[in-house]
């Protein structure tokens, strides 16, 4: 009787931190990048990571501009250092400081999921 209360209670608080993981999104998708990306000189454009619970918001950037990829004050540990693959190339940056920048070359329409570099935080940078 009292391995199987043990293994009720154990089971019982996966269910709840896992429900409050799971649920603590408050309806968002809880991914990627910055409003409206902000035109740079010549053919780049700049792109602001904020985070959102475990998480990065939405993104968005225009087809055909290459990507300049910064984080604001809201992002923390691991999410400071994005990891992208796309077409199978890696990139990825430590972005520690408010200057610090990952660049990316000019991309398709589509999205592209992300992640933090532990793969715990993601994200989705929504070119069109």
């Amino acid at each position: 009787m009292k391995n199987l209360t043990v293994l009720g209670v154990v089971i019982l608080m996966i269910f709840l931190v896992g429900g409050f993981v799971f649920t603590n999104s408050e309806g968002n998708t809880g991914n990627v990048v910055a409003p409206n990306p902000q035109e740079l000189q010549g053919d780049a454009q700049l792109v602001i990571l904020q985070q959102e619970n475990f998480n990065y918001k939405d993104v968005t950037a225009n087809a055909g501009k290459q990507i300049q990829i910064k984080a604001d004050s809201s992002v923390r540990g691991c999410l400071r250092a994005p990891f992208f693959n796309i077409k199978g190339k890696k990139y990825s940056g430590y972005l520690r400081t408010p200057e610090d920048i990952l660049q990316l070359p000019a991309l398709e329409k589509g999205v592209y999921s992300f992640s933090c570099s532990m793969g715990m935080g993601y994200g989705k940078l929504i070119v069109g």
